[in-house]
């Protein structure tokens, strides 16, 4: 009865927010995916694994065998969750590495059973602190007690999965030694009976780092990177991992996607995994970690709350900050030369002397003079272009049904689960809200921008290309695709 409370608690809110209509497309969101991943706890136990397999990865010798310390920072944590979490960092296949838990618990209880894994297994470090420093201080008190050449994040509730390790270091010896490296996750019941809700990742994508710690867990980096950004901030204790992660990244040369389900959050009434309003406070926490990465890296930006907790909209300069939901007949604008293509895809550029920008729109059918567009569908996309690094500035495409056209797609995702957001209904957010949220994209959508200036350095005057090749051009030369979700056009 107390959890239907809650839920409909939260239920009431979040209609006098946002409305009727958005809490059932919520739902119903969730509903279909949970239906889609039906099967997931047992294709999981396929992918881990056996023992045969785990033999394997026991005698395995690599060129480069770095010792990786795992990070804890414990409180009070139920003495059955702690076995559980440190057994499963001791049972690793790769066994070059430290188990280094910081203690805050004002009593002694995680201490007993610490001690006792630590007269059996050399590789556990641990300090009882004086008092509880907080969730960051507490995790720069097991840095500290860290040597090894890699340190990794691990919530004192949560597990690593079977060869976690293994797949990082092999992960690290094919790339010749990464700076940071990162995988796939998912949450588990109490029991550790059901894992669910996989969140299989991108390769890195700043752009989308920026809306979401789409990282979060199972993130490894070098030791002297850590200390060199000088761990973890208090100030940011809620979204700390948001902000290390942040940092590290600025300074990492080169960043790892292990495409696998590699870390298990535990996922009970008290965790955002489950309860997202239980931490209100870490939201705010994390927007202020995207401002403070846009200010160290020198990005004019201002992060706004979003309708999902935990997810984020970066104001650019030039960008509403008050979004519109009227829509109005798509129009030309002084300084734009809108260009249509067609099916094959090549498109034949005339760049005339007042264009600053040019808007190429992929033409399905004849209703093209019925196309809409929000009304702050230009101001957005200029907005993106002006970015100093943007190549294509894409906007959010619907076709005369109303569902999304094409595909939204970053670069090393592997869903066996779904399709993508190909035809998903305008309302509607996607797979971890994808849809609605900032992104670098792997190819562009059906309606893009591009400086004029930019694009006479990579299409002759009067040439043809096609979009797969001016998209190349631009990402070779350092430009990035990007996706600007507050732009939306469909065709009415």
């Amino acid at each position: 009865m107390g959890k239907i409370m809650r839920l409909g608690g939260r239920g009431l809110r979040y209609i006098k927010q946002y409305g009727l209509a958005r809490l059932y497309r919520k739902i119903m969101e969730r509903r279909r995916r949970n239906a889609a991943e039906a099967g997931y706890n047992d294709w999981l136990l396929k992918q881990l694994p056996d023992a045969e397999e785990d033999a394997r990865q026991r005698e395995k010798k690599f060129a480069y065998e770095p010792c990786i310390s795992i990070l804890v920072p414990a409180y009070e944590t139920p003495e059955n969750f702690l076995r559980q979490m440190i057994d499963s960092v001791l049972d690793q296949s790769y066994g070059n590495l430290e188990l280094c838990i910081a203690d805050g618990s004002p009593s002694d209880k995680v201490e007993q059973t610490v001690k006792e894994y630590e007269k059996k297994n050399s590789r556990i470090k641990y300090r009882h602190l004086t008092e509880n420093l907080g969730i960051s201080d507490n995790t720069n008190a097991a840095l500290a007690l860290a040597t090894g050449d890699y340190v990794g994040l691990l919530d004192h509730d949560d597990l690593l999965l079977p060869g976690a390790l293994f797949e990082i270091v092999e992960a690290l010896n094919e790339s010749d030694g990464a700076d940071a490296v990162y995988t796939d996750e998912d949450k588990v019941n109490m029991e550790l009976t059901r894992h669910f809700q996989p969140h299989f990742k991108p390769d890195f994508n700043q752009e989308y780092l920026r809306s979401n710690n789409y990282i979060c867990h199972f993130f490894v980096v070098r030791r002297s990177i850590a200390l060199e950004v000088g761990g973890f901030r208090e100030e940011f204790d809620g979204a700390q991992d948001h902000d290390f992660i942040f940092r590290c990244t600025e300074k990492a040369e080169q960043i790892l996607h292990v495409a696998k389900v590699l870390y298990s959050w535990r996922s009970h009434e008290a965790s955002t995994a489950t309860n997202p309003e239980s931490k209100l406070y870490a939201y705010e926490a994390g927007k202020r970690a995207v401002s403070a990465h846009l200010a160290r890296t020198g990005r004019m930006g201002t992060p706004q709350n979003t309708d999902n907790y935990g997810f984020y909209r970066v104001c650019y300069p030039g960008v509403p900050s008050i979004l519109k939901n009227s829509f109005e007949k798509f129009d030309g604008q002084t300084g734009v030369n809108v260009v249509y293509y067609g099916k094959v895809c090549n498109i034949s550029v005339t760049i005339n002397p007042e264009d600053r920008y040019v808007l190429f729109m992929h033409v399905r059918n004849q209703r093209q003079k019925h196309t809409r567009v929000n009304a702050q569908f230009y101001e957005a996309l200029k907005a993106c272009c002006d970015r100093p690094d943007t190549g294509l500035a894409c906007a959010r495409v619907y076709d005369a049904r109303k569902r999304l056209a094409g595909d939204i797609r970053m670069r090393g995702v592997k869903d066996p689960f779904s399709d993508g957001m190909k035809g998903l209904k305008y309302g509607y957010t996607g797979y971890n809200h994808r849809a609605v949220l900032q992104q670098e994209l792997e190819q562009p959508t059906d309606c893009f921008m591009v400086r004029a200036d930019i694009l006479k350095t990579c299409v002759p005057e009067g040439g043809e290309v096609s979009v797969e090749t001016l998209a190349t051009k631009l990402t070779e030369s350092g430009y990035h695709i990007y996706y600007e979700p507050w732009a939306v056009l469909y065709e009415g």
